[in-house]
């Protein structure tokens, strides 16, 4: 079922999203989305790393605890079978946090709140896998996946507000995010001018179950 065509799923290497989530260093109180949660792992790997950084929450105040577990996740995932082992697998990690099912290249996308974090993956499918993008708020419309998920991660992110910073993401993108002509120049653009690109991780090939992916993980911040 890891095809191309699919759901264009390629699920990541545990070990992969512990040293991203170990050098992004989420913090309590920050709100973390996946908006391509899958099976939860990147959530619950940045949950783990708080905990293990506060004595399980309990250094932290009661209010900050209850929003650790009840506000500070969010993510969207498209498929209903993925979505039931992410929502199984949050309750395990004691997370209440939201998890929607839809899609975050069509409307639903727009209604997810600002993140302080972003940590994802986002499906490697053709158009074919779960249809094409249709959100209209974005800047440069595209039918290509990863691209059109890349607008909605740097447009995702809190703003620089009253001296705090402003929000920061890695994500896992495949080599034609770097490289494609005509939106993708437009986008690149978009994101060195609203952002700090401040490293590009290349990967292994093979590190997915497609073993001709090349793929590489994008960390950067936004404002200036």
């Amino acid at each position: 079922t890891e095809t191309k065509s699919g759901a264009g799923q390629y699920f990541t290497p545990r070990p992969l999203i512990n040293s991203i989530v170990k050098l992004v260093n989420p913090q309590p109180t920050e709100v973390i989305q996946d908006p391509a949660a899958g099976t939860g792992g990147f959530l619950i790997a940045a949950d783990l790393h708080i905990k293990s950084r506060s004595d399980d929450l309990f250094d932290l105040p009661e209010a900050q605890q209850a929003f650790q577990r009840e506000k500070a996740f969010v993510g969207m995932e498209l498929v209903h079978d993925t979505a039931r082992l992410c929502l199984m697998n949050l309750l395990l990690h004691d997370i209440n946090s939201q998890l929607q099912i839809g899609d975050t290249l069509s409307s639903q996308g727009q209604k997810l709140p600002p993140a302080d974090v972003i940590l994802t993956n986002p499906p490697f499918g053709t158009k074919k896998g779960g249809g094409g993008p249709t959100r209209d708020d974005f800047t440069f419309p595209t039918s290509n996946k990863q691209i059109a998920f890349l607008q909605h991660i740097y447009r995702a992110l809190r703003l620089p507000s009253d001296g705090a910073a402003g929000g920061r993401a890695a994500v896992v993108l495949p080599d034609n995010v770097l490289f494609e002509d005509n939106v993708g120049v437009q986008v690149r653009r978009d994101l060195m001018d609203k952002c700090n690109l401040h490293t590009i991780l290349r990967l292994p090939t093979g590190i997915f179950y497609a073993g001709g992916v090349k793929t590489n993980v994008l960390f950067f911040q936004i404002g200036r």
